[in-house]
């Protein structure tokens, strides 16, 4: 299976998935297409069609659905979420266009778009995994009773507080840190007082500060949360000068 690409099968009611640490076109919106309303022997297998027998339960038995995505560190579990929620946006998107959708984003985006801030704040760089999620979380996704998408809430648990004043060699403290420091939100450095070199602020330099092939400047501007909210997570720099 893996030599041919093939990376997903099932185990009885899991579906079990290999983390490549590569990038195939395995999750594209033409392949969920593939599998939207199908029966699992109808199609390889594959998470999306795990999703779509999940969004087909729950509208056929008007019963609540669980998804369980676990796995040891680096094998994919932060990523998956992602695919699955895309998933159900995808499937749940009202198509409805009003003057709030074109400022905010439709909701499917906004539902979206809630993954990269928790990333930036909960997820971390570890010797096994260069984006860990160093929390739990329980995501709620909300659908009408015609399956539209209405909303979603999460719950965060267990966030690793030591990290953010301790990190191995081989490790980083949480991304929005470096985010920051990456300069890319304009007089956002000026306002908190902090100079250019991250190394002045031996809280978030223990360890390693850059990541392979990411640009911390790049994923600031996916974090798109509040000014304010920033200049709360610069206070952290000093802690230990």
């Amino acid at each position: 299976h893996y030599a041919h690409h093939l990376l997903q099968t099932y185990s009885g009611l899991f579906c079990v998935v290999i983390n490549p640490y590569k990038r195939y076109p395995l999750y594209t919106n033409r392949c969920a297409k593939m599998y939207r309303g199908k029966r699992r022997n109808e199609v390889p297998p594959h998470l999306f069609a795990v999703s779509d027998g999940a969004y087909v339960n729950m509208l056929t038995n008007h019963e609540n659905q669980s998804m369980l995505i676990t796995g040891e560190s680096g094998a994919g579990k932060t990523e998956n979420t992602k695919k699955v929620i895309a998933y159900f946006a995808t499937i749940g998107a009202s198509g409805k266009k009003d003057e709030n959708a074109e400022k905010k984003g439709s909701l499917e985006d906004q539902v979206v778009q809630t993954n990269p801030v928790l990333e930036a704040f909960g997820n971390a760089k570890t010797v096994r995994n260069d984006n860990s999620s160093r929390f739990g979380k329980f995501i709620r996704i909300h659908f009408t009773g015609s399956g539209k998408l209405a909303g979603a809430d999460i719950e965060t648990y267990l966030l690793e507080k030591a990290r953010v004043i301790s990190q191995q060699t081989l490790e980083r403290s949480y991304h929005i840190f470096y985010q920051i420091m990456s300069g890319s939100v304009k007089g956002l450095k000026e306002k908190c007082f902090l100079s250019n070199d991250v190394y002045d602020y031996m809280i978030i330099a223990q360890g390693k500060t850059t990541i392979p092939n990411v640009d911390d400047g790049e994923e600031m501007g996916l974090t798109d949360v509040r000014l304010d909210t920033f200049v709360w997570c610069c206070s952290v720099f000093y802690f230990l000068n």
